[in-house]
């Protein structure tokens, strides 16, 4: 039988998109490994060393691009899925019109940015796009994918829309796992992931500066930004500069030790569906501070993990315990959840579900 072919299409890829690069890589990594798909990658942003198909734009406020709407008018064809990833921009929209026109079914996965956190920032502007164009884009998508049950509630709420499929964010545990990172040269904890203020680092910096171990560190990594500029401002207003380090960009062989010598990854976000860096931390058996509202299981916090409400009094309570972990908890938690990822968010345990949707969607 011909292999089944999908069509992935988001505006950025390059590393500052964060999980969503992740996700999609991975996704595809895992379609085209098997012989019942053949998945392909189009983006207006990527790496110099993607294998992704790039339509070269400028960026701008909404990612108008016509050279990819004369591509994908020309690439599009009935036999094929258009899985589309986001919602707010321009290769979302014409993608999704064009495939509507070639009687190609789709599949829209909003990764969280219409979570209600999310959605109120830049109010106004997002309610009128809504209404103008995104509701009909979502009830006119063959499927919605949502990656936690409540962003599957959130997606009804939007659109009313009856085929809406939840498959939790996965990672890949034979590729990630290590064993004995943790001989750590300095104590610390970690972030890692996009600067921006839903990711709650201005509430870690508050809270890490009232913990009661002042030899603990805490380290920031992620691309520098205008927001990292502010954290960076407010770090040295509370003469916080020789306790929390920002250490800029951090991928490969660096990621992977800065994750395995970590106290604590700690990911105190307002809103997120299962972070991808909550995944990597924990398969590299890193302990996990988040938050109730990333959408993890509730077993999390029983399985090495420790999940909390993002106010200060939480996570500061939460660092403080951490802090005191002996080297043999620490490394036994850290165990504990990389175990438990492996049964509830890897591809060798639940890539099936896309193979199922993929299958469903196109007989």
């Amino acid at each position: 039988m011909k292999p089944k072919e999908i069509i992935h299409l988001a505006e950025d890829l390059t590393y500052e998109s964060g999980g969503l690069r992740t996700m999609i890589s991975k996704l595809d990594h895992y379609l085209n490994s098997t012989s019942d798909f053949n998945s392909k990658v189009i983006t207006l942003h990527k790496e110099a060393s993607d294998f992704f198909h790039e339509i070269p734009s400028k960026k701008n406020s909404w990612h108008y691009n016509s050279d990819l709407a004369t591509f994908l008018e020309k690439t599009i064809q009935s036999n094929q899925i258009i899985h589309l990833h986001g919602v707010w921009m321009y290769p979302q929209y014409i993608a999704s019109k064009i495939a509507r026109t070639k009687k190609a079914p789709s599949v829209l996965t909003a990764h969280g940015m219409l979570e209600p956190y999310l959605f109120q920032d830049k109010g106004l502007k997002k309610q009128v796009y809504y209404h103008l164009i995104l509701k009909k884009l979502l009830q006119k998508t063959s499927v919605l994918h949502a990656i936690t049950s409540n962003e599957k509630e959130n997606l009804y709420r939007l659109s009313g829309h009856k085929n809406i499929v939840e498959i939790p964010n996965l990672i890949s545990i034979d590729e990630n796992s290590k064993s004995d990172l943790f001989n750590p040269e300095e104590d610390y904890f970690l972030f890692l992931g996009r600067f921006h203020k839903v990711k709650g680092i201005e509430l870690l910096i508050q809270a890490f500066e009232k913990i009661e171990n002042k030899k603990v560190k805490l380290k920031l990594a992620g691309f520098p930004n205008e927001y990292s500029q502010t954290i960076e401002k407010l770090i040295e207003s509370k003469n916080l500069n020789s306790r929390i380090e920002c250490i800029g960009e951090c991928i490969g062989d660096e990621k992977v030790k800065l994750f395995g010598q970590a106290r604590a990854f700690v990911n105190p976000s307002y809103s997120e569906v299962i972070g991808m860096v909550n995944l990597e931390a924990a398969s590299l058996k890193t302990p996990v501070i988040t938050t109730w509202n990333t959408g993890l299981k509730k077993d999390w916090n029983k399985s090495g993990g420790v999940l909390i409400d993002p106010i200060i009094e939480d996570l500061t309570h939460a660092l403080n315990e951490a802090s005191h972990w002996s080297t043999k908890e620490r490394i036994n938690r850290g165990n504990q959840l990389s175990e438990f990822t492996y049964n509830e968010y890897s591809w060798e345990k639940k890539g099936w579900l896309w193979n199922e949707l993929y299958n469903d969607l196109k007989k």
